[in-house]
């Protein structure tokens, strides 16, 4: 094998170890929720909620161009599974170290949780299980009226797509990981 061969195997194990660790963060902060709920949230604003998205959206998938087409699929999938639609499209819109509060006003309101939401526990509205997770857990979440089952629901969530996403292979791009909630099919 020569130098350039190994180092892209190189860069593409550190790569997934770095992905890697991104989601063993997120799997934490979820799990920490599900074991003991506190009553203060960081998550009381829309804007930084959309901030701390897309700066962990933006960390996913840096450098995916290193790995191979059926990861990137797969990343891509997850990261819009995860942060939601507005998110992971945010992410190529902006130069690393910008704020993206005031650029992404129209994708910030379009987060902002109604009382009417009937889909909150099952994300059916595409804005992203982690997402969902920390406007449940926010003062923004007082508006469902099943707040602390949409979080504890959402968590789990997050756990399954993040436990099927570290088990990845170029199978799960043709023949996906699926699960039934509600009344749709979802892709892991």
């Amino acid at each position: 094998m020569g130098d350039w061969a190994a180092s892209r195997q190189k860069a593409r194990l550190d790569r997934r170890e770095a992905i890697d660790e991104l989601i063993a963060r997120v799997r934490f902060e979820v799990r920490l929720h599900l074991a003991e709920p506190t009553a203060i949230s960081r998550y009381d604003d829309l804007a930084e909620v959309f901030a701390l998205g897309h700066s962990e959206c933006a960390a996913l998938l840096a450098h995916r161009r290193l790995l191979p087409w059926w990861e990137r699929r797969l990343l891509t999938r997850f990261a819009r599974r995860l942060h939601g639609r507005a998110i992971a499209g945010s992410v190529a819109d902006v130069p690393a170290g910008e704020a993206v509060t005031g650029a992404f006003r129209v994708e910030i309101a379009r987060l902002l949780p109604d009382a009417g939401d009937t889909g909150a526990r099952y994300d059916l509205q595409g804005r992203g299980l982690l997402t969902v997770l920390r406007l449940a857990l926010g003062a923004r979440g007082e508006a469902w009226p099943d707040r602390h089952e949409v979080a504890s629901t959402v968590a789990r969530n997050v756990l399954v797509c993040s436990t099927a996403f570290l088990r990845r292979s170029p199978w799960h791009v043709l023949w996906p990981v699926y699960r039934v909630r509600g009344l749709r099919l979802w892709r892991l």
